[in-house]
């Protein structure tokens, strides 16, 4: 199944390189050679990534949502921060940051211990993310003796909670409930 992934730059550089490889890397922009009008050549090795019609329309609707899961998802996030502060470990940000909130992530020595009790209890959290330089495709490139020490501590002690623009407030204090009760 392919995924759609929107791009947006004002890069005018990183603009071109997306148009050509976009188009398997095909263009008749800065050509070496030229037989005709008829002629491109392959400059990259691109794929087709070009949106069909309703892929465009799903993502103008979706833009539209944004503003209001932007402002939802901060208000989950204010509503987390004030239940955990002083008992656990989230991301600060600085007074009159805006964050988008995409996770909301917090570290605990037993995460594993959090993970566990939460599922029991029908709550689906998630780790975010398992250092790349631990997996096997990038352990047999070369990156498998990295010191990233630093990476795989945060790992041990990260969780994310539920966090998306349809979580209702019942469902959020349920999830705080548990996360205090297992800190207890």
């Amino acid at each position: 199944m392919a995924k759609v992934v929107w791009v947006t730059t004002n890069s005018e550089a990183i603009y071109k390189k997306l148009n050509l490889l976009r188009s398997h890397g095909i263009t008749k922009e800065n050509m070496k050679t030229n037989h005709g009008g008829w002629f491109y050549e392959m400059q990259d090795l691109g794929f087709n990534y070009r949106l069909t019609d309703i892929q465009s329309a799903l993502g103008i609707t979706q833009l539209a949502k944004n503003n209001k899961g932007l402002a939802k998802r901060n208000t989950i996030a204010a509503k987390y921060k004030e239940a955990f502060t002083t008992k656990i470990k989230y991301q600060n940000l600085p007074k009159g940051t805006y964050n988008a909130h995409h996770l909301f992530v917090v570290e605990i020595p037993n995460r594993k211990g959090l993970y566990d009790h939460l599922r029991e209890n029908g709550i689906y959290a998630q780790i975010h993310y398992i250092p790349v330089h631990t997996l096997p495709y990038y352990q047999e490139i070369g990156y498998g003796s990295a010191d990233l020490s630093n990476a795989e501590q945060y790992y041990e002690q990260c969780i994310s909670l539920p966090m998306y623009p349809t979580l209702s407030n019942e469902e959020q204090n349920f999830v705080i409930e548990k996360v205090l009760e297992f800190i207890g």
